[in-house]
């Protein structure tokens, strides 16, 4: 009878901390930091800076409706691809759910090579086999760096003990 007045032992629970980092920062904050701020203000001033040197020395160009179809294409997929950087960027640092890893990293090859790609063939359409062989020259190294980039931030993404501390996986 004195065991059934007597409160239950506790037992030692094992220690579920975590090992490694825990929460936004290192180089996740420094990914946050590209995908919100760097990448999208760099990729407006680029485009910006490139159409302006075209227009400064071949002002003709602003009369081609081809040129001028093909720059308004350009200012659409890079707004779209800065919506989506900084979208990236948000969802990793207020959101920690395994989704938004996912996320970023579709977004990190959206942004990245994919746009190339679509930029590169919205050119080809607008003007043809004539000019595509310099576009693709002078395409071929951002080309391969947005690559790199993606490769090596999705790898950070899926091996980082920060990451896989931070964000919550759902078990299905």
């Amino acid at each position: 009878m004195e065991n059934e007045n007597r409160p239950p032992e506790k037992k030692e629970l094992p220690d579920l901390s975590l090992d490694g980092p825990k929460g936004v920062g290192g180089w996740l904050a420094f990914l946050i930091i590209i995908l919100t701020i760097l990448s999208p203000v760099a990729n407006i001033a680029m485009l910006a800076k490139d159409f302006h040197e075209i227009e400064m020395e071949t002002p003709i160009m602003l009369h081609i409706s081809a040129y001028v179809q093909y720059k308004w294409f350009c200012w659409g997929a890079v707004i779209v691809a800065s919506v989506i950087s900084i979208a990236a960027g948000c969802l990793l640092w207020k959101k920690h759910e395994w989704k938004s890893v996912r996320y970023t990293i579709s977004a990190l090859w959206l942004i990245g090579p994919f746009s190339i790609v679509l930029v590169g063939l919205y050119f080809y359409m607008s003007f043809g086999t004539d000019m595509i062989g310099g576009f693709i020259k002078d395409m071929s190294g951002p080309f391969t760096k947005s690559i790199f980039w993606a490769v090596v931030w999705t790898a950070y993404l899926l091996k980082s003990k920060r990451v896989s501390n931070t964000y919550i996986r759902q078990s299905v």
